[in-house]
């Protein structure tokens, strides 16, 4: 193994697990051993998240370094990272070897899923093509594959900064190399609020839209990059996010694995000899919220139309947390249970992504938003309800009928 200077870069390896113990000890669990590292091994693998040099890392920490054996201790736990392989001097550039979700963004089962989908993603290129024009600069949040940041080059920007925190960003340096544009797109390993740009970007894009569209922070992020990152008249893909609510009926076999009911006691008190009594007493009947497959929830029963939930403008700053009422008019008789949410994109001028449930497929890169209500509620045509929903401002949010605890 070479020897380190304070030039040399090094790279981080993309996952491991750390303990740490009351005296900030670390044991590092890596490759099937565990590593006992010195008590500055967790700042510096947070420092090497990003490529740096022996130098450059030692300097950042310096602010706690207050003697050289402080200095030399660093060091040491520096040479032992390397040596046990958690620091390298070349990037890892390849799929995890983890299971998912113990993979992350780095497992090959999640681009896989992503690059399959027959709609998003070639949407979202639709819509780079649309806004990205000669000469821009554009800033790619969550790169994932590179797909957006290629295209990007593709359609001619100047130079594109491709922002992402997994290891897959050195495996998207490569697909970028491979299709021959790599020379103006810089990977760059990180989150972004705490990134700076040589440039101001003319363009921002992003996929970091989750099944709810605001459960991945997108609006929180954008705010900051269209703050610090970008020039006074970005352009945004997406530029705005609107969310719709559908009255539905969940059917039973499915609304039992989130709810605890009466059945499921008879049957485990058969079962174990035990009464879970409580478990179904704990029940605060408030809401629901889970992730259904839209190929699952497209069979089932809407009661309403789709109505305006909430509408995002990525241009403007959020005010934090959103709280909105929406009325639901049902258009046949029937038992609701469920609200069901999905969310439309505004991804280009003429693109627009829907992640309706009724539009998916078995091979959508979505899932669907839906709300188990406390209670079914009996129905007639033309009857209005009323829900509340809340986005808290970290990703989570909460919807409730009105007038519920």
């Amino acid at each position: 193994m070479p020897k380190l200077t304070p030039e040399t870069v090094l790279h981080r390896t993309p996952s491991f697990i750390a303990e740490v113990d009351t005296s900030n000890e670390v044991k590092i669990h890596f490759e099937s051993r565990i590593l006992k590292v010195g008590h500055d091994a967790l700042g510096l693998l947070d420092i090497f998240h990003q490529p740096r040099t022996v130098g450059q890392a030692l300097t950042l920490l310096g602010p706690r370094l207050k003697g050289p054996r402080a200095a030399q201790e660093a060091l040491t736990t520096v040479v032992s990272l390397h040596q046990a392989g958690l620091l390298r001097t070349d990037a890892t550039a390849g799929f995890s070897n983890q299971p998912f979700p113990k993979g992350g963004y780095d497992a090959a089962f999640v681009h896989i899923a992503m690059l399959d989908d027959p709609v998003r993603k070639a949407a979202f290129q639709q819509a780079v093509r649309e806004t990205v024009r000669e000469g821009d600069v554009v800033l790619d949040l969550g790169t994932g594959s590179g797909i957006l940041a290629i295209t990007a080059a593709q359609a001619g920007a100047r130079k594109v900064y491709a922002v992402e925190p997994a290891g897959m960003v050195h495996l998207a340096r490569r697909i970028a190399e491979r299709n021959g544009v790599a020379d103006r797109i810089e990977f760059i390993p990180g989150w972004s609020p705490q990134l700076g740009l040589p440039e101001q970007a003319d363009v921002l894009l992003t996929d970091i839209v989750g099944n709810e569209a605001l459960d991945m922070q997108i609006w929180e992020t954008v705010q900051d990059a269209r703050r610090r990152l970008m020039t006074d008249a970005p352009r945004l893909v997406p530029g705005r996010l609107t969310s719709f609510a559908t009255l539905a009926r969940i059917p039973d076999g499915i609304l039992d694995k989130h709810r605890v009911t009466q059945a499921h006691l008879a049957r485990w008190k058969e079962m174990f000899g035990i009464d879970f009594g409580p478990m179904a007493e704990s029940d605060s009947r408030r809401s629901i919220g889970f992730y259904e497959r839209p190929e699952t929830v497209q069979t089932w029963e809407f009661l309403s139309k789709p109505t305006e939930l909430y509408q995002v403008d990525l241009y403007k700053d959020m005010a934090s947390p959103l709280e909105t009422r929406c009325t639901l008019t049902a258009d046949r008789a029937g038992e609701a249970n469920a609200v069901v949410i999905h969310f439309e994109a505004r991804l280009g001028p003429n693109t627009t992504l829907s992640t309706a449930p009724w539009l998916g497929c078995a091979r959508s890169h979505w899932y669907t938003a839906v709300w188990a209500l406390p209670e079914p509620v009996e129905i007639t045509a033309g009857q209005e309800l009323t829900y509340i929903y809340r986005y808290f401002g970290d990703g989570t949010s909460h919807l409730e009928p009105v007038g519920s605890r």
